[in-house]
Parts: structure tokens; C-alpha cells; sequence
């Protein structure tokens, strides 16, 4: 039997091992998809309802679990590149509550358990940022198009996607000459039903109720799909409608042990010499608060004139309102000024502090916050194309695409500081025991107003593409199709972006100079406006589950002082004007209108490809070849923000100037798949490939902040209101990362795998694939001195951090993977399955010494070569199911290993001299500890047009951790998250 011929029979088992009614099997879907059972279900081609997509929906409709891995056994066999699949075919969507959940249980995926990518502060329950094989420039896809969110980024936010809109995902983990550029790690493509994948009319609907037992709050979610076809003189026309609401309240407890650091203030041994102790800057806890609405709109129209011609478009809409808030409590000391008070209990591990009472001269100041960020995101999509068939060997395919995405949002932050006499710190254990004196964080007496801050962001982006791809095959010889195709897009982005305005209001450190020292900071009772009716006592009811000793009452700002800005603020700086000598005052929060906050940007790509498919029946064997080549332009537009401080008039008074740069680059790229089936049953695949992701929108805007502070020791005299301090005495720098003329990483790719059928009518199979990544022009920051004018006309030098292309990558493992029915035991267990899979990744990173792009410890010393980001060694997934009469049952665990999360993130940053005096601007590396969820379903079917189940995530109650990683005092946990059980009663009705 040829290679093709097998491809043929391979449709006809499919076709002879499930039932063509389609009925509502979710519960069956989610089980292929838990048990990550690779599968092809559409070439990427340009126009979704090509003809051979609907001919294959056609031929095989899935009906329960054991037919969704007949068919994914079927199609992975058909696979003309390495591609790993689940397919939806009916109403109800995808089996997890969000795509990204979703994309998780496939083999060499995985996700951040985070809010956004890099933060290790914050929990989110439906994680975030998708890597492929580790990596996290991942092009996201919706039905082979472009897609993608304006929040500076290149991707799709998967969790603002409906997952009850989806008909499926691909993850393709190699390249094509067709498939469009931009997939480093991978490309997650989002697939949409067309109404010509049903045979006639269809109504679906599904409605839960979902409830996390932490937040303890009941959400909706329902979806609604309509789908018709007729026959007429004019040809098919199809009709689909879809749309979805989804609501989810969870709720995070987090514990924080904060950096260590080397200290000489002890004498602890009484023998007039101070030692030298590695200890925590302090210790913190917070709860968080997460409610999102998320809903989606998708309209699809098809005709089809005659056999030849095919038209289509599509609408889809997906909307995104989340809203976090959290009460936190947080250390904001000198961290060199702490030490131990040996006259409590403490111990030690050499010199490494594992339990006893901290303090510091003066008390040890912390605040209490309420942050609340609210985010609002939409995302349009709007397709038309064709597939014409206009000979008997040659196809052309074509469609034009507009997608238009924004995003706003507020993050804000309103605190109160309190300085405590001491932290009681406990480490011997697992997680940490915080211990503060509560009748004193009891006292409202204590507390004053501490600070502000906001971020605002209000950005929008769209994109106008249009490709054409033109199929030619030949009848006989070695060489079947070539395969011709151009693309063009032209997009642009508006990025209005105010940064984080952190605002002191009382601070310890103003003391002596621009608030009165010989007297207490100010306290909460202001004015009539600002006054202790703007805070609550927080208790901390049922904190971690109760699982956890930290201190029970504090008290912190409202909710409504966070939302209520710019008011609020305005009222909190203004009462706190009077108490001042000097330099501080009434704010003016930043107007977005404000040129000097826009960025404007362009991208025009223009893309080719050649590709040749080939087959040699005798040897049994295929696959393709061809090479794209694409011409990148990208343009910027900003400001240069000067500072604007009364003791440095020299260098500037605000000015803002426009900068601009551009910047254009080619990149060839081959490919090469290939698949030979030696014998029966057995196949192996080979692929090789170039590939690059470029960079984030956000990563080049032409954009830069220059900001001014007191060197270490510096302080202003409040009685001279006009000094002028000299440069030695200031800090210059400039936070924005930006870098308008990077290149995109790069790298080459290889794949390797075997796949065993061993029971190929029954759904028994098992494969090993092997991938090897090479990457160059790694994205990294960099810090360096750059001069920038003064208002005297001298240049000054100003340390900028800014994202820089630099080293390599080396990114290689292995996936393993087996699913089987266990038909042969006896009833009622020969109703039983099992699949797993397995991914180890390797990586490493190699970054030239020159470049101050490399990890430093709070003592000054450096670390060594680092993994890849987001990278985890291990990971698996392990799947039972049972399915036998009206039930389905399934039990899926998820887990990967630790991973780097990142280095310097908020919290793990700072500069502070080192015992030898020297200023260190320390930066650590942050890792997520190993993490694994239980998750699972029970489904009833009613009748053939209902079923009712319960489905559950987080059932082991897991606790995620991270790790810091230090020289002196050692690599340990940092952080403890908690987070809900989640359940969701489902009914789902199929006509």
C-alpha cells in the first residue's frame, strides 16, 4: 500500500469506528483534549471552510470519548508537519474554562500560573502567558489568520478569548513554507465552526454555574449556537450564529519572604566584632480578589455557487472586563538596616537566618494597600475570501482580513505606612510563620498616609492583511503539488501609556527635612474629606484556608479610594499640603492627552513562499519543501521626556522632544517535513526549519523617560527652597525599556519522532518525539550609560535600561506519549482508558560578559548561565476515563516542573550599597516552584439531546511557590499562593 493510499484507508477506519450523528459530547471532546492526544484537523491554509476541511468534518463526526481518539489517532496519522490538535465538534465548546487551560494538557505546552507573564506576585487561577517547548513567543492564530490583543504584544491574550466559541486548537510545533512567519516556539492556531460542517440545521446550548470555594461566589456562563444550510438554484448558502457570556470570581492568599541580604549589625557572640549575617529584609501577605467577564459574538456565511467555488465570511468579537483587587501588606525599609534582636529566640544556619525577631533603628516601616486594576480589552475580527477550484489540478485560495483590538486600563495603588517595633519571622518550617504586635497594627493611631500610584494605559491596534495562495498538482512522479502564495499586512498602533506615577505622601524617610522630625508623621484624620473613614480594619478572614500564622487585623484604604482616582488623590495630596515645609504639594496626575505618554507605531510586511509537496510510493514515503522569504518595515514615533525637578533647573524643566526611528530587516526561510511509513503501523517524521518571532509592539516604541534622584545620604535643606544640588550628588537614570531598532530572535529548528499504532482499530498508539532548537538574538535588557543634553547645554550621562539583542539559546528534549482502551478486561471495567504524555526540555543560555544583561545578587556578586524563561525540565499530563452507558468520567493531572519566571521582577529589584559601601543594583532571579492540578468531570446523558455533569478544577487544593535564587544566602521559597477549588454545573441541550 502507497504512502497515499494509507492516508485513504486510514479516513475509512475513522469513518467505519464513529457515529456520524453528531451528538453533544463535550465531556468526550474534553477527555481527547485531558489526555492530550495529538491531532491534526485542518492544513493551515489561508480560508478556513476550505474544501477539504469540510469534507473531512463530514466524513468524521465524533460521537463519545473512544470515537474523539479514533479520530485523532486517524488525523495525526494524516499530519503533513508536526502538529498537536483537539477538535470541539460540538456546541459547548472546549472542555476547560478557558483556552488557556486548554492549550495546557497538550503535550509541550504549558502555562503560567500568573497574571501576566513575568509578575511572581500574582496568582491567577486560569493562568496566563502559553509557552511551546519553553518559549514564549508563540504566534496565536484564529482560523489560520492573524490575531492578536493591543496590549503591545504579538499574541492573542488566550484568556480573553470565549473558549464556548472555539470548534478547536492547533499547536503547530514546526513550519511550513506556507504557514505565516512569527512562531518561534510554536503557533496555537483558534478554530471557529463554519455552517457547512453540519450536514443541516443545528441549535446548541450549554449554561453553568461556576463557583470557587475560596472567593465563595456563584457566576454564570452560557453559550448559544444556531447553524443552518440550504439548497438552492443559486447554490449552498450556511448561516452560523454563535455567542457566549462567561463570568468566574476566585480569590488568592499569598505569603512573602522578601531578599536576604549580608549585614554587619550584630555582635552576637559579644566579642566586639560585628558578624556578618545574611537576613530577610522582612516578611508580607496579601489577599487578592479576581472577577472577570468575558463574552464573545461570532457570525459565519458560506455559498458555494457550484462544486468549483467556494465564498465565505466571518464576524467574530470577543470582549474581556477583568478586575482585580487586592489588601497587601508589605515591607518598605532600608533592608541593610535590619538586624536581629538576639534578646528573642532566633536560629541560624551558619550564617543564614531561619527564625527570630527582626529589627531596625527607628522601627521597620510597612505599608498596607489596596491595588485595584481594572482592565478592559476587545478584540474584532472580520474575514472574506475564496477557494476556487478553476482546473482539474489547480486551486486558488484568497481572503482579506481586518482586525482591530484595544485595551484600557487603571491599575492604582493607595497606601498606608506603619512603622512596627518588629517582624517575628519563622522559616524552619514550610511555609513561613509571621508574627507583628496586634494590638499596635490594631491601633489606627499608628497608621498615616503613605503614598499613591497610577498606571493607565489606553491602546489600539489593527491590521489589514491580505494573502493569496495558488495549488497546482500533477498527476503522477515523484514531485504531487507545488504550492505558490503571497501575503501583505499593514498594521499600526496607538500606545497612550501614563507609566507608574508613584506619589509620596508621608514617608519616614521626608523627616527632618520636608515634614518636621522631632514630632510623629501625620495621622489618618487629615481634613473632613481624608480622614479614617476612607480605611477599613482588615482581618484576614480565613486566611489561607486558615493553614497559615500571620498577624489578624490591619487597617487599609477602601476599595473606593483605588477606583475613585483622579479624585481621590487630588483629596489625599491635598489634605497632606499643609503638613509640609517643603517640596512636596498637590499632585497633578498625568493627563493622557499629553503628547509626551503617545507612541505611534507602523509594521508593513510583505511575504512570499514556494513549495513543492513530494511523494515516493514504492519507498512509502512524503512530505514537502520550499522556502518564504518576508521584508519587515517598522516605524516609531514618540517623545524624549526631560526631568523636571527645583534642585537640578540644569538639566531640564519637563521638556518633552519627538523622537522617531525606523527600522527594516529580510528573513529566508526554509523548511523541510517529511514522513516515511517503513512498515505498518510505524511512521516516523522529519522536519527542518528557520523560523523568528519578532518583537513585542510594546518592546519598540520610540520612548524614553529620563528620571533624577538623591544619591544614597543626600537630603535637601527645607530652609533653602532654591538649592541647587550638583551632579554628584544625583541619581540619573531611565526606566523605559524601549528599543525601536531590535531584530527579531531566530532560530533553527529540527524534529524527529516515531509513532506506533499498535492498536489502530481500537485506539491504542504510542510515540516518542525528539526537538532541537537553536536560537540566536535573544531578547534581553541591558543597562548602560548614554548621554542625553541638559538645559545648560552639557550632556550628562543617565543609566538606561533598555531591551537589547543579545546571545543565544540552546533548547532541546523529548515528548512521549501512549493512550489505550482497555477493552479486554471484564464488565463494567472494559469501559476504562488511560493516556499520558511526557516532555523534557534541556536549555541554556549563553550571554556575552560585556553586556550588563546578567542576574546580580544583593551583596554585588553574579550568577551563572541561566535556563531559557518560562522553560520547565518536566511536565506531564495523566488522564483516566470511563465511559460506558449514559457516563463519561474522567480524572486529568496536569504538572510541570520549576521554571525561570524571571529576572528583577517587582520585588526583587533594587539598589543598596553592599558591606564594602559599594552601590549594588541588584536584580534576582525568580523561579516558579514545581506545580501540579488535579482536574476532573462527570457527565450524565439524559437523552440524546441532553446531558448534565459537574465539572471540577483544583481539586488537590495545590499550592504554587516561588523560589528566589541567592548566592550568600542560598535558593529558596519566596512566595505561597492558595487559590480556589473551582466547580461548574453544566447542562447541555443539542437539537
Amino acid at each position: 500500500m502507497s504512502t497515499l493510499q494509507s492516508r485513504h484507508a486510514a479516513a475509512h477506519r475513522a469513518g467505519r469506528h464513529v457515529d456520524r450523528k453528531l451528538q453533544p459530547t463535550a465531556l468526550a471532546l474534553g477527555v481527547a483534549l485531558i489526555l492530550s492526544v495529538p491531532a491534526y484537523a485542518q492544513q493551515n491554509e489561508a480560508s478556513p471552510p476550505d474544501e477539504d476541511r469540510a469534507v473531512e468534518l463530514d466524513r468524521v463526526v465524533v460521537a463519545g470519548i473512544r470515537g474523539s481518539v479514533y479520530r485523532a489517532q486517524d488525523i495525526k496519522r494524516d499530519a503533513d508537519t508536526f502538529v498537536d490538535s483537539v477538535t470541539a465538534l460540538d456546541i459547548g465548546a472546549l472542555p476547560d474554562r478557558s483556552v488557556t487551560e486548554t492549550l495546557s494538557r497538550i503535550p509541550g505546552v504549558t502555562i503560567d500560573r500568573f497574571l501576566s507573564v513575568g509578575d511572581p506576585e500574582h496568582f491567577s487561577a486560569e493562568g496566563s502567558g502559553v509557552q511551546v517547548r519553553g518559549l514564549t513567543q508563540v504566534r496565536s492564530e484564529l482560523n489560520g489568520r492573524d490575531s492578536f490583543s493591543a496590549s503591545g504584544g504579538r499574541s492573542l491574550s488566550f484568556q480573553d478569548v470565549p473558549s464556548e466559541l472555539m470548534a478547536g486548537v492547533d499547536v503547530y510545533k514546526n513550519q511550513k513554507a506556507d504557514m505565516i512567519e512569527g512562531g518561534l516556539g510554536g503557533t496555537v492556531d483558534l478554530r471557529t465552526f463554519m455552517p457547512f460542517d453540519f450536514e443541516g440545521s443545528r441549535f446548541g446550548m450549554s449554561f453553568s454555574a461556576n463557583k470557587g470555594d475560596f472567593a465563595d461566589k456563584v457566576k454564570p456562563s452560557g453559550s448559544i449556537l444556531f447553524s443552518n444550510r440550504w439548497e438552492t438554484d443559486a447554490g449552498d448558502f450556511g448561516i452560523l450564529v454563535d455567542v457566549a457570556h462567561s463570568e468566574l470570581a476566585t480569590r488568592t492568599d499569598g505569603m512573602f519572604v522578601r531578599p536576604f541580604f549580608e549585614t554587619a549589625n550584630n555582635d552576637l557572640d559579644g566579642d566586639g566584632v560585628n558578624e556578618r549575617l545574611w537576613l530577610p529584609r522582612g516578611a508580607d501577605w496579601r489577599t487578592l480578589e479576581y472577577e472577570r467577564e468575558r463574552q464573545g459574538a461570532y457570525l459565519a456565511l458560506q455559498w458555494r455557487p457550484n462544486e468549483n467555488l467556494e465564498l465565505f465570511t466571518t464576524a467574530f468579537q470577543s470582549r474581556y472586563d477583568e478586575l482585580w483587587y487586592e489588601d497587601a501588606i508589605f515591607v518598605g525599609n532600608d533592608p541593610t538596616q535590619v538586624r536581629l534582636d538576639a534578646s528573642q529566640p532566633y536560629e541560624l544556619d551558619g550564617n543564614v537566618f531561619r527564625s527570630g525577631r527582626l529589627v531596625q533603628p527607628g522601627d521597620i516601616p510597612m505599608g498596607t494597600d489596596i491595588r485595584a486594576s481594572h482592565r478592559k480589552s476587545e478584540t474584532t475580527d472580520l474575514s472574506f475570501g475564496l477557494n476556487w477550484t478553476f482546473s482539474e489540478r489547480t486551486k486558488l485560495s484568497t481572503d482579506l482580513q481586518y482586525i482591530k483590538s484595544s485595551t484600557n486600563t487603571l491599575d492604582s495603588t493607595v497606601a498606608l505606612g506603619i512603622n512596627v517595633p518588629y517582624i517575628d519571622v519563622d522559616l524552619s518550617g514550610g511555609r513561613p510563620s509571621i508574627g507583628i504586635d496586634p494590638q499596635f497594627t490594631g491601633n489606627p493611631a499608628n497608621y498615616y498616609w503613605g503614598f499613591t500610584m497610577d498606571h493607565r494605559d489606553d491602546n489600539e491596534a489593527d491590521q489589514l492583511a491580505w494573502r493569496a495562495d495558488l495549488k497546482h498538482s500533477f498527476d503522477s512522479g515523484v514531485f504531487r503539488a507545488l504550492r505558490f502564495g503571497v501575503r501583505l499586512t499593514d498594521r499600526s498602533a496607538t500606545t497612550v501609556d501614563s507609566g507608574y506615577d508613584w506619589q509620596p505622601v508621608f514617608q519616614p524617610w521626608m523627616q527632618w527635612w520636608a515634614l518636621p522630625g522631632d514630632q510623629p508623621l501625620p495621622g489618618l484624620d487629615l481634613d473632613g474629606t481624608v480622614n479614617s473613614s476612607l480605611v477599613h480594619q482588615n482581618t484576614f478572614n480565613n486566611f489561607y484556608r486558615g493553614d497559615a500564622n500571620t498577624p489578624g487585623t490591619f487597617f487599609a484604604p477602601i476599595l473606593a479610594t483605588a477606583l475613585g482616582f483622579p479624585g481621590s488623590y487630588l483629596d489625599i495630596h491635598g489634605a497632606a499640603t499643609p503638613y509640609y515645609l517643603c517640596c512636596f504639594g498637590q499632585i497633578t496626575p498625568r493627563d493622557l492627552q499629553d503628547p509626551q505618554w503617545r507612541n505611534e507605531q507602523s509594521e508593513k510586511t510583505t511575504a512570499a513562499y514556494a513549495m513543492l509537496d513530494f511523494a515516493l510510493d514504492n519507498l512509502r514515503l512524503d512530505g514537502n519543501f520550499g522556502v518564504r522569504a518576508v521584508r519587515t518595515r517598522n516605524s516609531a514615533d514618540g517623545f524624549l521626556v526631560f526631568p523636571n525637578v527645583a534642585y537640578a533647573p540644569y538639566l531640564g524643566a519637563g521638556e518633552s522632544e519627538p523622537i522617531s526611528a525606523s527600522n527594516a530587516y529580510t528573513d529566508v526561510l526554509p523548511s523541510l517535513n517529511v514522513r516515511w511509513e517503513p512498515v505498518d503501523n510505524l511512521i516516523v517524521r522529519f522536519a527542518a526549519s528557520k523560523a523568528i518571532a519578532r518583537p513585542a509592539f510594546s518592546d519598540m516604541q520610540a520612548y524614553r523617560v529620563l528620571s533624577v534622584g538623591l544619591r544614597d545620604g543626600v537630603t535637601l535643606d527645607p530652609d533653602n527652597p532654591n538649592q541647587v544640588l550638583p551632579i554628584t550628588d544625583l541619581v540619573l537614570t531611565s526606566g523605559s525599556t524601549n528599543n525601536p531598532y531590535l531584530k527579531p530572535m531566530k532560530a533553527n529548528q529540527f524534529d524527529l519522532s516515531l509513532e506506533w499504532y499498535f492498536d489502530p482499530d481500537k485506539g491504542g498508539m504510542a510515540w516518542v518525539n525528539f526537538f532541537h532548537k537553536d536560537v540566536k538574538d535573544y531578547f534581553r535588557r541591558q543597562s548602560r550609560l548614554l548621554p542625553f543634553p541638559g538645559a545648560d547645554g552639557n550632556e550628562y550621562d543617565y543609566l538606561v535600561t533598555q531591551t537589547i539583542n543579545t546571545g543565544k539559546a540552546r533548547i532541546q528534549g523529548a515528548e512521549i506519549g501512549w493512550t489505550q482502551f482497555f477493552d479486554f478486561l471484564p464488565a463494567p471495567l472494559d469501559g476504562l482508558g488511560i493516556s499520558a504524555n511526557y516532555t523534557y526540555i534541556d536549555s541554556s543560555t549563553r550571554i556575552p560578559a560585556e553586556v550588563d544583561a546578567l542576574p546580580v545578587d544583593t551583596d554585588g556578586s553574579t550568577f551563572g548561565a541561566l535556563p531559557a524563561d518560562g522553560l520547565s525540565k518536566n511536565s506531564y499530563n495523566v488522564a483516566t476515563f470511563y465511559e460506558k452507558g449514559p457516563w463519561q468520567i474522567r480524572l486529568a493531572y496536569n504538572w510541570r516542573s520549576q521554571y525561570l519566571l524571571g529576572v528583577g521582577a517587582n520585588g526583587y529589584n533594587g539598589t543598596n550599597d553592599n558591606l564594602d559601601g559599594v552601590a549594588v543594583p541588584w536584580k534576582l532571579p525568580v523561579y516558579s516552584d514545581a506545580y501540579g492540578q488535579l482536574d476532573g468531570s462527570i457527565f450524565y446523558r439524559i437523552s440524546d439531546n441532553m446531558q448534565i455533569g459537574l465539572e471540577m478544577n483544583n481539586l488537590n487544593n495545590a499550592e504554587q511557590r516561588t523560589i528566589m535564587d541567592q548566592n550568600g544566602a542560598g535558593s529558596r521559597p519566596t512566595s505561597w499562593y492558595v487559590n480556589d477549588r473551582r466547580y461548574a454545573a453544566t447542562v447541555r441541550l443539542t437539537f
